[in-house]
């Protein structure tokens, strides 16, 4: 049986087919390459973007924090002098008042001793004796007494006109510190990681402010815990209620909350 191998075979048949191959495959590659050049440089210039804007935000951010931080501090300077002083002037005050209860206890003891006196001479030296015993007695404890009242007359115009003086330093503070809090106000009005952080940060200088205060005596009980202090300036203490609300840490399942 006879087989025609090259019947079916057409001249150049495979030849051209494996040229046209090549050509197809080169000219694939010239198109993937320039395609992959392309996104290459898409995605390149996209992700560089990205990790430029978030390198340069978190940069920019660090620096005006601490920037703003700064100048916060430089503005709420006055008002920690002036808190001080009403302080230091309070502490005066008691100081004063003190040194009033010794006088009028001073003056009973004398008081007290001129009557024993008084008795004493009666007794010994008869009715007359006893007399003028008592009138010379009753004499010098009236010049006493007006040298008391003169004196606590002028303590008392002293602090009285010393107390208007305060009365207005502690309203002029009081202007201050509602416009500081109005702009801490501001600054955590929004849901924000950088208002939260204003937040902690409030926190964290109050509790060293009130802290420092207890341990001179300035204050016998922290402000947000004081009902004199929640009466006096209501808007003021459910501020400080807010704040230290907004960072304080959440209860688990279960738990009371610390601070209701």
């Amino acid at each position: 049986m006879d087989h025609n191998w090259g019947a079916g075979r057409r001249s150049g048949g495979l030849d051209g087919g494996y040229t046209g191959s090549l050509d197809h495959a080169i000219s694939n590659l010239h198109v993937g390459r320039s395609q992959g050049r392309k996104q290459g440089l898409e995605e390149g210039h996209k992700q560089g973007l990205e990790e430029g804007h978030k390198e340069g935000f978190e940069e920019g951010y660090s620096q005006g924090w601490y920037a703003g931080a700064a100048r916060a501090n430089e503005k709420l300077e006055p008002l920690r002098d002036y808190v001080r002083q009403y302080f230091d002037e309070a502490v005066q005050l008691r100081a004063e008042v003190e040194r009033q209860r010794e006088l009028i206890k001073l003056m009973h003891g004398q008081m007290l001793q001129f009557a024993q006196a008084r008795r004493a001479g009666a007794q010994e030296g008869g009715p007359e004796a006893g007399l003028a015993e008592e009138v010379a007695a009753l004499k010098k404890a009236n010049r006493l007494l007006h040298a008391t009242i003169d004196s606590m007359e002028t303590q008392f115009q002293s602090t009285f006109a010393q107390s208007g003086l305060k009365t207005q330093q502690y309203n002029r503070t009081l202007v201050f510190a509602h416009a500081a809090q109005a702009l801490v106000a501001e600054l955590v009005a929004d849901g924000t990681p950088e208002a939260q952080l204003v937040r902690e940060r409030f926190v964290e200088h109050y509790r060293q402010e009130v802290a420092h205060s207890l341990r001179e005596g300035d204050i016998q009980i922290a402000p947000e815990l004081d009902e004199a202090f929640q009466k006096q300036l209501p808007e003021t203490h459910r501020f400080i209620i807010d704040m230290l609300q907004s960072v304080a840490p959440r209860p688990e399942a279960g738990e009371p909350d610390p601070m209701p």
